[in-house]
């Protein structure tokens, strides 16, 4: 009789998340090198209250998961949303995949109290909020360059064009939402085609996650109002975020026009979106120097600021985060 060895699944998705991590420093190692450089010009201090800043926007993204969470009638701690907004974080940048690969591991720290289709629902409200606090922020930014006299040609296109680009990524995914019966169909095709492939499948398990995100999507737009907290954060984390940007400006000793802090936030944000399928880095950096440079920064404070924000974002992020990922593993 053969005994078959049993997978330590714990120990192959850790170090599978230790390869992404080791990628991840590997591809950005120019980013690193150069932030190291930039250290001895920078004001430590603000540096510093960047560090505790960043760790309470987590916190604000822990506050948005419980606000949608009690709408679904489910009480988590803080302090758990606290580590998967971490946990989450950490596995949407190793694995790029538009946020897919975070909403389904945001389901695994959950689990087993708040059902997979609901987490995922969860997580993918989450993107879509976001979506739309930027496109409330945008005009903003805007307003603030054109005060100055400081918006060209280029930069209006370009706002129109993103927004236009949001607004329709946005319905796209409301309308495939919608389609209950399609996505129903289309369901049962998924478990029949993984039933073919691994007969142990139960195509059960497909359905159950069906029926839970759609309850969660009925009881969301049976309770509009109430969405209007998960929004509220959402914005506050935008904010929050952009202020962290600025504070970079300020650690290099540049007090810039708020507007372009705001406008290079937001199209870095626009351009990981739609990069985001292939490549979880370098796109947001781009997004982000590019419109600094188009608004009138010169591109060595450009990439200077791009940078050590970057980077941080990384230091800040990506340690807990792998701590984080690991915790809520699944077991042996």
């Amino acid at each position: 009789m053969t005994i078959k060895p049993k997978i330590r699944w714990r120990s192959v998705f850790a170090l599978l998340g230790l390869v992404g991590l080791a990628i991840v420093i590997l591809v950005d190692r120019h980013d690193f090198t150069s932030f190291w450089r930039l250290l001895g010009s920078l004001r430590w201090y603000v540096l510093l209250v960047v560090v505790v800043i960043k760790l309470c926007n987590f916190w604000v993204n822990g506050l948005y998961y419980r606000s949608i969470l009690r709408i679904f009638s489910y009480d988590v701690k803080v302090k758990r949303l606290f580590e998967g907004a971490l946990a989450t974080n950490f596995v949407n940048y190793i694995l790029p995949s538009i946020g897919l690969a975070g909403a389904g591991y945001l389901s695994q720290v959950l689990s087993p109290e708040v059902p997979r289709g609901k987490s995922v629902l969860t997580q993918i409200m989450r993107y879509a909020l976001s979506a739309l606090a930027v496109l409330i922020m945008m005009p903003v930014g805007f307003l603030l360059i054109l005060i100055s006299r400081d918006a060209g040609h280029t930069i209006v296109k370009v706002t129109i064009y993103s927004a236009l680009g949001i607004s329709a990524f946005a319905v796209c995914i409301l309308i495939i939402v919608q389609q209950e019966l399609i996505a129903r169909r289309l369901a049962k095709k998924l478990g029949r085609l993984i039933t073919r492939i691994h007969p142990k499948f139960k195509t059960e398990t497909i359905q159950r996650f069906v029926d839970e995100f759609y309850k969660g999507y009925h009881a969301m737009t049976s309770h509009k109002r109430a969405m209007l907290g998960p929004f509220g954060w959402s914005i506050v984390y935008i904010i929050i975020e952009i202020i962290i940007f600025y504070l970079t400006f300020v650690a290099f000793g540049k007090f810039v026009n708020p507007g372009v802090a705001v406008m290079a936030y937001l199209f870095a944000n626009i351009a990981s979106i739609f990069g985001g399928v292939f490549f979880s880095t370098g796109i947001f950096e781009l997004g982000m120097a590019g419109t600094l440079v188009a608004l009138g920064i010169p591109f060595t404070l450009a990439f200077s600021v791009t940078a050590v924000y970057r980077v941080l974002n990384l230091l800040i992020g990506l340690p807990p985060g792998f701590y984080f990922y690991r915790k809520y593993l699944p077991s042996d």
